[in-house]
This record gives C-alpha cells, structure tokens and sequence, in this order.
C-alpha cells in the first residue's frame, strides 16, 4: 500500500504543469514579475476589484514607455459581472483610442475574441496574456477562452487600459508606475 502511494505521489509530480499553472509562467526560461495593482471601478465609484500587470522586468523606463511583450494584465473580481458588458466595454473603449480606419480593419477580429467572455463571479479572475510573437490570449482564471495572433491587434486591446484615453487614467497611472 505505502508502494502505491509514493508510486502515485511521483507520478503526480512528475505531470507537466499547464492548466491549472498561472498565466505569468511563460516557458521554463521566463517567468513574469508582479509589477504593480491598480483597485478596478465601475462608473469611477464602484470598486469591482483589483488590477494587475506583470513583466519580465518592471523597473526599466522602457519598458513603461511601450507596452512591449511578454506582458500579462490580470483582473481579479469582486462583484459579478455579466460577460456582455466586458464585450461592450472592451468595443467602446478600443474604438475610442485607435484611428477609425485601424477600428474597421480589426472590427471582425475584436468581435470574435469578445465573444468569448462570460459572466463572471466573486473571486473570478480575467487575464489578458500578450506574447513576443504577438499572440493576445484571454484567459478566465488561468483557462485559456481566446487567442488572437498580431501586434497590432493586441496593442488596439492594450489601449483600452494603457491608451491615449483609457479606461481610467488614474489606474493606468498606477500600473506603469516606477517602483
């Protein structure tokens, strides 16, 4: 008996972790840092949670100039909210902050990858993964939902938090802070 369970035990342990590993792991040789929080509003007076962005290195200017990847930007949610409202919102803001022209060529691609999200509960947390090859994974509590491919695709998505009118300055302020 004592055999099979540390035959079991090693065996577990020998697994790969992937699913159930959180989205800041990228490969064995990259693991993103934990740069700073941002608290989360609805409507600028509703605290619905907590943001954060996490880099390969958090204290370079560079690297707060430019929303270059590795990057991963995570929302941890206190209240519920429904899944319509992210794909609205995430419309709304993306086309305030990039050229109309640039809005039209990624409308089908944006809609697709909003299409994705879903209600969302207490606790729940929303991940947006930004990868050197350009890929822009959406992921709900560290299972992926959605992945978009392009630079340009995923910087427009970025510019809802970090744009020229983002979704809340102060909370853009907050994550691209210096430590």
């Amino acid at each position: 008996m004592k055999r099979l369970a540390l035959w079991s035990l090693l065996m577990v342990s020998a697994l790969p972790l992937n699913a159930t590993q959180h989205p800041s792991y990228i490969d064995e040789q990259q693991v993103l840092m934990l740069c700073n929080k941002a608290p989360v509003h609805a409507l600028r007076f509703i605290h619905v949670g907590e943001a954060s962005l996490w880099r390969d290195s958090c204290d370079s200017e560079e690297q707060n100039s430019a929303l270059q990847p590795p990057l991963l930007l995570e929302f941890a949610y206190q209240r519920n909210v429904p899944g319509s409202a992210f794909a609205r919102a995430a419309t709304t803001m993306i086309e305030r902050n990039i050229d109309s022209a640039e809005f039209r060529a990624l409308a089908d691609r944006l809609e697709a990858f909003n299409s994705h999200y879903i209600a969302i509960g207490s606790g729940d947390r929303y991940q947006l993964r930004y990868l050197a090859d350009g890929t822009l994974d959406l992921l709900l509590n560290d299972s992926l939902l959605a992945s978009e491919k392009g630079h340009e695709f995923a910087q427009s998505y970025l510019s809802i938090w970090f744009g020229d009118q983002p979704y809340s300055e102060r909370m853009k302020e907050q994550l691209l802070a210096k430590q």
